[in-house]
């Protein structure tokens, strides 16, 4: 990585200000959102920055009710942004059947078992539960579930409705009752994009993918606007223990069996019960036809002014252009391999549009005044979308920011086309690893060039990071540790000592990543530390939020402290920093117990 730049571009003529501050972080080290600054604390007055320098600066505002937080040598961040999250599913999900955080197959079925206990009516017969009142939530694993089936639901649930999200809100487990209640049966023809997973007789095995869990999901009753204004408040003070002061909510809208969320943002912004900053991207269904294409950006600019109205800016538009490689349904310029083997195969998955549609839409979105964000993970449909992106551009000049979000699979040629059409990459960073589960479908060698976030950023693209939350972990700084390491973390126990291993985060910008880490995917990908929290800073804000993200003088007091400066220790050690403190709009919200 490259040393750190101790070059400041802020003024601290605030400091003479004679009101005195109402808090001060002291005992740090500043990044301002860009590089990493020698100043060593923040003073905020109301919900501004007001002064930004040396302690003896930031504490000559101090008064008699000011509060003083020692950072301890730890950095101080802007807050972190979130470009990519679904806030509200997740913390839906976490109020009702989670199962994220289960380590085993036994773990995993002994949650849905005291879901149904605590939902009424108990697990068994049924007795005394409404067999149509549905538990859903979600956050299981493939790796322990690489085909999960009905059976397996209906010896702990047999009389009610069962609907589990996998981790990556991409397939859905259901058991025979859900079933029946949505009419699924062997009869059931295979939906386009979409696979209902059948038994050798023909029958449903309980695991759909893609379009087909929407057979399914349609059926179930949504959250109502308060059931989702809980779950959007306990991700907020989720998200506050991980730094992160704002987020793009990136599906306003029915998907998948889940309730539009606008009502709920519009309800707890006017009440200011949700402080962090937000934004959100209004919803474009798979196989929308060209024709369509008018109706829906009318509809779309009628939606983008009541929502501003509630202070909720929602000037973006999301859509899947394909699914995902790890089920087949991302869209390639190769075909997958058939037992290892691409020759052997036909099959390069689907866009979920016509390309005509796509075309359509981007060009009538951007003439609108609409930021397209999309969901891309395979190489051709980068290149489709890069292409009407490009149509655009010719067609209605320079226009909104643009943002391409997971980037699993990039050719070359397409990376370097992000720079000059203004095209942002929205990382998702966590999952630049070595995937051995996606290397049947697509091979060793197109998994290792995936991911290719220094070709981006050296062709000139601007960067954002997002974690898609809850189908990973939003805790930034896990994601910003495999953007400059390229690999997982370490066990912990190789992680222990890692300050005194050889390197350090200033050395090249693959890190080296130390004693004990893992398989690295391909290093020379890499991103810098500063490179890496700049794009869940600055990056992430100005493109979701149209702010700076900076630590300034008269910048809104969005920060973040670490419990440690990352800079100072090598690369290995990334993983070890954590949120010891978090501020919104001057007000801290969150202090770790123990620090």
């Amino acid at each position: 990585m490259t040393p750190t730049d101790n070059r400041t571009d802020h003024r601290d003529d605030a400091a003479a200000e004679p009101a005195p501050a109402d808090l001060c972080l002291v005992n740090g080290r500043v990044f301002d959102g860009r590089v990493r600054t020698d100043s060593t604390g923040v003073a905020v007055r109301g919900d501004r920055i007001v002064a930004v320098g040396s302690d003896e600066r930031v504490l000559a505002l101090r008064g008699p009710d000011t509060r003083v937080i020692d950072a301890r040598g730890g950095l101080i961040t802007p807050g972190f942004v979130d470009a990519h999250v679904h806030a509200a599913f997740a913390g839906v999900e976490r109020l009702s059947c989670d199962l994220s955080g289960a380590r085993s197959v036994d773990e995993t079925l002994e949650l849905i078992r005291e879901a149904a206990h605590e939902t009424g009516g108990g697990a068994g017969t049924g007795a005394g539960a409404d067999r149509d009142a549905w538990i859903t939530g979600g956050g299981w694993s493939h790796e322990l579930f690489p085909h999960p089936t009905r059976q397996q639901i209906d010896a702990i649930v047999p009389d009610r409705p069962v609907a589990l999200s996998d981790a990556g809100h991409h397939t859905l487990w259901v058991n025979s009752r859900a079933l029946e209640l949505a009419g699924v049966t062997a009869a059931t023809p295979q939906p386009h994009n979409g696979h209902i997973h059948v038994n050798e007789q023909g029958e449903p095995t309980g695991y759909l993918n893609e379009t087909a869990a929407e057979l399914v999901g349609r059926v179930i009753p949504p959250s109502t606007d308060a059931e989702i204004a809980a779950g959007l408040l306990n991700a907020q003070e989720y998200l506050w223990s991980l730094g992160i002061t704002g987020w793009h909510e990136a599906i306003l809208g029915e998907y998948n069996g889940k309730a539009d969320c606008s009502a709920a943002y519009r309800e707890l912004i006017a009440s200011a019960e949700l402080p962090s900053r937000v934004s959100g991207a209004l919803w474009i269904a798979p196989g929308l036809r060209e024709h369509d294409v008018p109706e829906l950006v009318e509809r779309f600019v009628r939606l983008r002014a009541e929502n501003a109205s509630a202070d909720f800016a929602t000037s973006t538009a999301k859509a899947m252009i394909d699914g995902v490689p790890h089920g087949g349904t991302a869209a390639l310029l190769e075909p997958y391999c058939s037992h290892g083997d691409p020759e052997a195969s036909t099959d390069s998955g689907e866009l979920h549009f016509a390309e005509g549609a796509i075309r359509a839409f981007v060009q009538q979105l951007d003439a609108a005044g609409f930021a397209l964000h999309l969901h891309i993970m395979g190489d051709r449909g980068i290149r489709v979308a890069l292409d009407a992106v490009e149509a655009a551009r010719a067609a209605n000049g320079p226009g909104p920011r643009h943002h391409v979000a997971h980037l699993s699979m990039i050719h070359p040629d397409d990376a370097r086309r992000f720079g000059p059409l203004g095209v942002t990459a929205n990382m998702q960073a966590l999952w630049a690893a070595p995937d051995p589960h996606v290397v049947p479908m697509i091979g060793e060698e197109r998994m290792r060039r995936g991911y290719p976030f220094r070709t981006l950023a050296d062709g000139g693209a601007d960067l954002a990071m997002g974690s898609d939350w809850p189908v990973s972990p939003p805790d930034p700084w896990l994601a910003i540790h495999v953007a400059v390491n390229r690999s997982l973390p370490a066990a912990p126990d190789a992680v222990v000592g890692a300050e005194e291993a050889e390197g350090s985060v200033f050395g090249d910008a693959a890190g080296g990543a130390g004693a004990g880490a893992a398989e690295v995917l391909d290093p020379a990908q890499a991103l810098t530390l500063a490179e890496s929290v700049a794009a869940y800073t600055s990056g992430s804000s100005s493109l979701v939020l149209g702010v700076a993200g900076r630590i300034r003088v008269g910048e809104r007091a969005d920060l973040a402290i670490a419990t440690r400066d990352p800079f100072d220790g090598p690369a290995a050690a990334v993983i070890a920093t954590a949120t010891a403190a978090t501020v919104v709009a001057g007000r801290v919200v969150f202090e770790a117990e123990a620090r």
